[in-house]
């Protein structure tokens, strides 16, 4: 998988940086932190369908993220929602993304 699939706008970070994340994280795993980035907040259901994997397979690795103290996740009626940690910011930024754009779209 490369990561992201569609362009992050004007100041998209350098491709290198990108697939040191996914060298970090995986490929799934930093697909899914680059989403909640720039939707500043996301749901399972979000997820799913950005990444087009299963709910099971974005719980997988939520869960792992999670641990890993790099997201939150609150659970809010039946949606679940997911945000970054000061942590995964400091990754994000570390990997030269910031997670405070959000371009035009709000896609990746």
């Amino acid at each position: 998988m490369s990561l992201p699939p569609r362009p992050l706008g004007s100041a998209c970070p350098e491709p290198a940086r990108i697939r040191a994340l996914a060298a970090l994280l995986g490929a799934t795993r930093a697909h899914i932190l680059l989403r909640i980035a720039v939707l500043h907040a996301a749901t399972t259901s979000d997820l799913v369908q950005e990444l087009a994997v299963s709910a099971a397979t974005v719980s997988h690795h939520t869960g792992i993220l999670r641990h890993s103290a790099l997201i939150t996740t609150r659970r809010e009626g039946v949606s679940v929602h997911h945000a970054l940690t000061p942590l995964g910011r400091s990754l994000l930024g570390a990997h030269g993304i910031p997670d405070d754009r959000r371009p035009a779209g709000g896609s990746l």
